[in-house]
């Protein structure tokens, strides 16, 4: 009773504080009495997590002790972050340095490191070159600059996380600190880097949580189609689709110790506001924080998480996956064709598969009576799919749930 009161208590706060601000409902997508469900499996919520994965590159304005912590703390606590998300088959994002895929690197005969890279235009941070702190050795020598090992066991988990970007060299995308060059030359060698081990950057975090949306062409252009975005005012809404198809993820709140309360109850409040609202939820973390706050926060986050998951309440995705179904929603228009034992609905969709990826679309079908058999068409193929009953339906005409690719052209339910 008391943890309920209190619970109640801090969910006051921050909607006087405006942390509970409003922010876009879903778009209405429903054809005929057939909708496309907001989010994968009818979800209310969806839960994305990223890390800014670094190491030292975002310390190197820090004493060289503090920035050296930094490196070994997240050495230690990426095993950790992974088997707490593996027991709970959670995907997160993985915005990676490009940096980190170097086994090595060395300095150029003119005595730069990488010299063949743009250097900002301004540096607030240090006098000297961009590149000033690069050891330019190896793995070995030099663990807290290079990650190969650190990546190869992400993509080694049992969870299919995804590895997005954090820029090749943690630049800030600031006005001022940045220009056009020096963008496309970041993502550029973020491309490279990745394209080596097939990889291929679908989502970009900012450095220093400093916006860079005037780059949005050039992102674009990159293939990327998602960056997480920080609002003065908004945390929790639908994901927002920019003019050039790059979608906003909201920020909704960091991974920390709270204050004077506990702070899984905050992001079991956000949360819970995020199911109310059929919006996405998105917490974010530094794999260098305290080894504790992975142990204890992190750990308890994670399982409320599963425990809504296991209810069908929400769906944990990466960044990737919550754009392309967001995207082939919003592109797919239906046509309903309803006969006496049956029901055909056509897909009409400009889905850009090649840019945002594969992904299913769940739609909601309200049946006069139980469906006996229901095909997909894609092309000149036709496969069976499954049929579940929304077991939280109130009203009088049961709704069936079906999961189809959205390269669909049809689906075909016989009752």
């Amino acid at each position: 009773m008391f943890a309920h009161a209190n619970r109640l208590l801090l969910k006051s706060i921050f909607r006087l504080k405006g942390d509970l601000a409003a922010g876009l409902r879903p778009p209405e997508k429903q054809f005929d009495g057939v909708e496309i469900a907001p989010f994968l499996g009818r979800a209310q919520a969806a839960i994305t997590i990223s890390a800014d994965f670094e190491l030292e590159w975002a310390f190197r304005s820090l004493r060289l002790e503090e920035q050296e912590l930094m490196g070994v703390r997240t050495r230690v606590n990426v095993p950790i972050i992974l088997r707490i998300l593996e027991g709970a088959s959670i995907p997160i994002t993985w915005a990676t340095v490009g940096h980190l895929f170097l086994e090595s690197c060395e300095r150029g005969s003119c005595g730069l490191a990488h010299s063949h890279m743009p250097r900002p235009p301004h540096n607030p941070h240090w006098d000297g070159d961009w590149y000033l702190h690069d050891p330019c050795t190896n793995l070995r020598k030099h663990p807290g600059w290079y990650a190969p090992d650190l990546i190869e066991m992400i993509r080694a988990s049992s969870v299919r996380h995804e590895i997005g970007t954090h820029s090749f060299s943690h630049i800030d995308f600031s006005q001022e600190t940045s220009n056009d060059e020096l963008v496309r030359g970041e993502l550029a060698e973020c491309q490279a880097v990745m394209g080596k081990l097939g990889l291929k950057p679908k989502s970009l975090v900012y450095p220093r949580n400093r916006m860079g949306h005037q780059y949005l062409d050039i992102i674009a252009d990159a293939n990327i189609t998602s960056v997480r975005h920080r609002d003065s005012t908004v945390r929790l809404t639908y994901p927002h689709r920019s003019e050039s198809g790059v979608y906003k993820l909201y920020d909704s709140m960091n991974l920390r110790k709270g204050t004077g309360y506990d702070y899984p109850n905050k992001a079991k409040i956000f949360v819970g506001e995020a199911i109310q609202r059929n919006a996405a939820y998105h917490l974010w973390f530094h794999p260098s924080d305290e080894t504790e706050v992975f142990e204890n926060e992190f750990r308890s986050i994670i399982r409320h998480v599963e425990t809504l998951r296991d209810q069908g309440k929400v769906w944990p995705v990466t960044m990737e996956n919550l754009t392309a179904y967001c995207e082939a929603r919003q592109k797919t228009k239906l046509t309903v064709e309803r006969r006496t034992e049956s029901i055909r609905v056509c897909l009409d969709s400009g889905y850009d598969v090649a840019r945002y990826g594969v992904t299913d679309l769940t739609l909601r079908v309200p049946l006069p009576r139980l469906p006996t058999k229901c095909f997909i068409g894609i092309g000149s193929d036709r496969r069976l799919v499954q049929a579940r009953p929304e077991l939280d339906r109130t009203g009088e005409t049961p709704v069936y749930l079906f999961d189809i690719p959205a390269t669909a052209s049809e689906l075909e339910i016989a009752y």
